[in-house]
């Protein structure tokens, strides 16, 4: 154990690779590669972070700190059949964010935990992690310290050992050693299996987790691969064989799985079906043979209009202990759509957005791309420009697409110009825009003119060729001289008919007006807030005696300046 030890510590100083040795493995350099965490953790998911691995990027799940302790849980790449794992190492590299006696270390729980075939394998290692990057190293046998369900429980037996390799349905490994809130890195995870298949190495072909996506070729028949040149197949033992089967097809009678060419020798190939293919080992078959196997399947359809879709093609390779983990080729036909036959409109400013693909004739195929780019087809005459827009029908890469256009025009409001201030006494005359067919001004004339000389709200209601518009215009009114004013002096209300009354004449449009006159003790004889009204001599319900009378007049009017206020005052002679 001591060598053990120390070999565990010089691992975590310099590193480890495992260089050209098949495995499963987890090296965290462009994302979080379906890690969860189970038990207490804040998340379910593993947090992917970019930088600080060892080197590279790697996982962290944060503590969620409610009571319980929380484990690193392996996807789906490490589950299925691992039997090839079985004597074998599985290693990984993690930190724990804190060692310290400020919480206390929590005891008696498993540090891995492999569980299959309907039992659990514990292992109990020998150290915890540090705060640095600290490397690991688990034998895969029943005697290298795994216990069955518990760590006090009984060592397995190498039946029951394969057993949980043959069929894996998880792999944890623990993250939290000591009470309270922490947090946990890992990096580097490595199951030595054995085997290794890839239908895809470099990803160039977009399906993940070992995969290849494929779409349709042009023409007929339909002849597509299942796997991309870079196909890579690692295997420390013979295979047995590999089985081929469309596990999902579209047209009965005309799709197949076929070899073109011939095939290394060695293999023996059977067709149980049209879409059920079996590469057996002859005897002294190498793994290289049956990667150039591979290699030379096809997916075919020997239709003229195949229906378009999804297929799928499994790649499932034997051992000598059974399925060794199957990869899948997914193949998408499309048929070249049409784009229908070319068309135009007219639309109106302001109006609801279109779609461009009722404008085109025919029946074109939804799903094709417009350029200029329009986000769901839609016109919006509010945002997009008027114009020509061409529709690109779908159809796969490698075919020609068939085009429509579509010319759109977009008949504008007309405007009757900016809100307006004039002077009083001035005049503006609003016109109806040339354009317009037939329209109708707010004082339900039809003129080509409106004459405007007081302030108000104007409106023209119009229609164009396709379109009908409205607009308003605000017109105001300033006083853009001084404002004079008159107050006779004297007056006789006497009903002879002449200086009856007397008022305050104004040369300004006033906004506000008082007027208050006083006899010569200071009373409230007569008060107005409004010029045109005079005052007949009266004080209440009674003749005012004659004398003299003082006034004051206050008002306020607009003018360019803004808000003008003016104080007046005076007297005037009432004559009986």
């Amino acid at each position: 154990m001591k060598f053990t030890l120390y070999f565990f510590v010089l691992l975590g100083a310099i590193g480890w690779s495992p260089g050209r040795m098949v495995a499963q493995r987890s090296t965290f350099d462009t994302g979080n590669e379906d890690w969860g965490a189970v038990g207490d953790p804040a998340s379910s998911v593993a947090t992917w972070v970019p930088t600080g691995g060892n080197p590279g990027g790697h996982i962290r799940v944060l503590d969620a700190a409610t009571g319980d302790i929380w484990y690193f849980l392996a996807p789906a790449k490490f589950r299925g059949n691992k039997c090839g794992a079985y004597g074998r190492h599985l290693r990984w590299e993690q930190y724990c964010s804190d060692t310290t006696q400020a919480h206390s270390p929590v005891g008696g729980r498993p540090d891995v935990v492999l569980m299959g075939g309907g039992l659990t394998l514990v292992y109990d290692l020998p150290y915890i992690p540090g705060t640095s990057w600290t490397a690991f190293e688990v034998l895969l046998r029943e005697d290298a310290g795994w216990r069955l369900n518990q760590l006090n429980g009984p060592a397995p037996t190498r039946d029951e050992f394969q057993s949980v390799l043959t069929n894996v349905t998880a792999l944890r490994i623990r993250g939290e050693y000591r009470t309270g809130p922490d947090w946990g890195g890992l990096d580097n995870v490595w199951l030595d299996i054995g085997f290794y298949l890839d239908l895809d190495a470099d990803d160039s072909s977009g399906a993940a987790h070992d995969g290849f996506k494929a779409d349709t070729l042009c023409g007929s028949p339909y002849a597509v691969p299942i796997a991309d040149a870079d196909l890579l197949l690692l295997a420390d033992e013979p295979l047995d064989s590999i089985v081929l089967r469309l596990v999902l097809a579209k047209d009965a009678g005309q799709e197949r799985l076929q070899v073109l060419g011939g095939w290394p020798n060695g293999l023996s190939l059977i067709e149980r079906e049209a879409g059920w293919l079996v590469w057996s080992n002859g005897g002294s078959t190498a793994v290289d043979d049956f990667a150039q196997a591979l290699r030379q399947v096809r997916y075919w359809h020997q239709g003229n209009a195949p229906t378009p879709g999804d297929r799928w093609v499994s790649v499932l390779p034997y051992g000598r202990c059974g399925p060794l983990g199957v990869r899948y080729a997914y193949l998408h036909i499309a048929r070249a759509g049409e784009a229908g036959y070319s068309g135009d409109t007219v639309l109106c400013s302001g109006s609801e957005p279109i779609d461009l693909l009722k404008v085109l004739g025919g029946s074109p195929t939804p799903g094709g791309k417009w350029i200029p780019d329009l986000p769901g087809g839609r016109f919006d005459p509010s945002r997009n420009s008027a114009g020509i827009y061409s529709y690109v029908a779908p159809a796969p890469a490698t075919c020609v697409a068939d085009t429509a256009v579509v010319e759109i025009a977009v008949e504008e409001p007309f405007s009757l110009g900016s809100d307006t201030i004039l002077c009083y006494g001035h005049t503006w005359r609003l016109r109806a825009p040339d354009h317009l067919t037939r329209w109708q001004w707010s004082d339900g004339t039809q003129k080509p003119f409106l004459e405007i000389d007081r302030p108000g709200l104007y409106a023209l209601r119009g229609y164009t060729a396709h379109c009908f518009f409205s607009d308003t215009v605000a017109v105001d009114y300033y006083n853009c001289h001084p404002c004079f004013f008159y107050a006779p002096n004297a007056f006789s209300p006497n009903d002879d008919g002449l200086n009856d009354t007397w008022r305050i004449d104004l040369s300004c449009v006033w906004v506000r007006f008082w007027l208050g006159v006083f006899d010569r003790w200071g009373n409230l004889v007569f008060k107005s807030d409004d010029p045109q009204l005079a005052w007949a001599g009266q004080w209440g319900h009674r003749a005012a005696p004659p004398g003299v009378y003082v006034w004051v007049a206050e008002w306020e009017s607009d003018t360019p300046e803004g808000r003008r206020r003016e104080q007046h005052s005076g007297d005037v002679l009432l004559v009986r």
